[in-house]
């Protein structure tokens, strides 16, 4: 028996949601999965990021799962169908349902984003983590009356999901408020996919590496180009065809989920996928001998600052990922061609000492590492 003689009202956008839902939920819970070995197994940076992660995955997952019983019960398909199969009780419960995990899932993927940039950012600009800090705060605050409003659209609320009492409820307050908070969504996608490249961009590292990461990182953009449909979507719930209409709302809105997931989640298994990349990055600096240069001070700075634009020693790099466990300051040097994954070439004669950028202080176990010859002043 399939779906269609089983529930008489699926059909309409309704399989295609669900297609579509199942499909990005698949790819998002398998990078998931390999953020935790990452953390257990590789190196224990973002851990505050991750279980923030994790729960919004849980959220995420909820509302795919009660979006998938209302899709089986007429989301997405005309109002007559559901009216005709007598559908319509469930749909408009389990739609209701839908949005109220839909509300909590979408703000806590954002805070997600922020917290994993905040650890990313942790020796960097402090204006930047002011920033994102104020997106994630306002994501939280804005969020709480659109939660709140959907279970009091109705008088008395219970006749949100009874299809006899639908003439005692007003979704014009919450339709407006859905624009306001969407459009603030979307601009915070947009803001939290542009911030990584700003964090990228002083880095020297092998340009093909710098605008790769920023492009995984900057996927974000999408989300929010989701947003975007999403929230313009949202006026469907007034039209005289509200199931069908929700269905667009409900195709975007799971998108815009699933995709903030999954782009949060590909910088943090980038050591999994790096020996696959070495292939296409390669390294600018070759092997050569160092000219002598007088007063090595005056160029570098005691906290080793290597984005300085004054003139000095000429200075190769490398950069890893995190890829190894344990990692510090007092780590073996880093090769080229070694298996902690060097993408730049360093002169063979001469010692390193590698160099955490965007980590903590005390915590050595950085995303972004940069080495230095050990004869040069730090």
């Amino acid at each position: 028996m399939g779906l269609h003689e089983k529930f008489p009202a699926y059909g309409g956008r309704g399989p295609g949601d669900l297609r579509l839902g199942l499909a990005l939920g698949s790819v998002a819970t398998l990078f998931m999965i390999l953020r935790v070995y990452v953390r257990l197994r590789v190196n224990k940076f973002g851990t505050t990021a991750l279980i923030l992660s994790l729960v919004a995955w849980l959220l995420t997952t909820i509302t795919q799962t009660f979006g998938v019983i209302s899709i089986l019960h007429g989301l997405g398909n005309h109002i007559e169908v559901l009216v005709e199969t007598g559908a319509l009780g469930n749909y408009l419960l389990y739609t209701w349902i839908t949005v109220f995990f839909f509300n909590m899932a979408i703000p806590t993927g954002k805070i997600a984003v922020a917290a994993f940039l905040i650890e990313m950012n942790a020796q960097g600009n402090l204006k930047i983590r002011r920033s994102l800090i104020a997106v994630a705060v306002l994501n939280i605050v804005l969020n709480i009356p659109q939660i709140v409003l959907a279970w009091f659209q109705c008088t008395p609320p219970n006749a949100l999901w009874d299809p006899l009492r639908q003439s005692q409820c007003d979704h014009r307050m919450s339709v407006h408020y859905t624009y306001f908070a969407g459009a603030v969504a979307a601009l915070s996608d947009f803001y939290l996919a542009i911030i990584p490249i700003t964090m990228l961009a002083p880095l020297k590292i092998d340009r093909k590496l710098k605008w790769g990461l920023s492009f995984l990182m900057g996927c974000g953009i999408f989300a929010g180009a989701a947003a975007i449909v999403r929230t313009w979507a949202a006026s469907f719930i007034l039209s005289d065809d509200p199931s069908y209409g929700v269905g667009i709302l409900f195709r975007w809105g799971e998108v815009e989920e699933w995709v903030v997931l999954i782009s949060m989640s590909i910088p943090p298994v980038w050591p999994l996928f790096r020996p696959f990349t070495r292939r296409f990055i390669k390294s600018h600096g070759q092997s050569r001998s160092i000219p002598a240069y007088k007063g090595y001070n005056q160029y570098t700075s005691s906290r080793g600052d290597l984005t300085s634009g004054a003139a000095g020693p000429v200075i190769t790099t490398t950069i890893s990922i995190s890829s190894t466990k344990g990692a510090s300051a007092s780590a073996e040097p880093i090769r080229a061609g070694s298996s902690a994954g060097s993408f730049s070439r360093y002169d063979e004669e001469e010692a390193e000492i590698p160099l955490t950028v965007l980590s903590r202080p005390s915590n050595p176990e950085g995303w972004v590492e940069v080495s230095r010859y050990k004869n040069h002043p730090q």
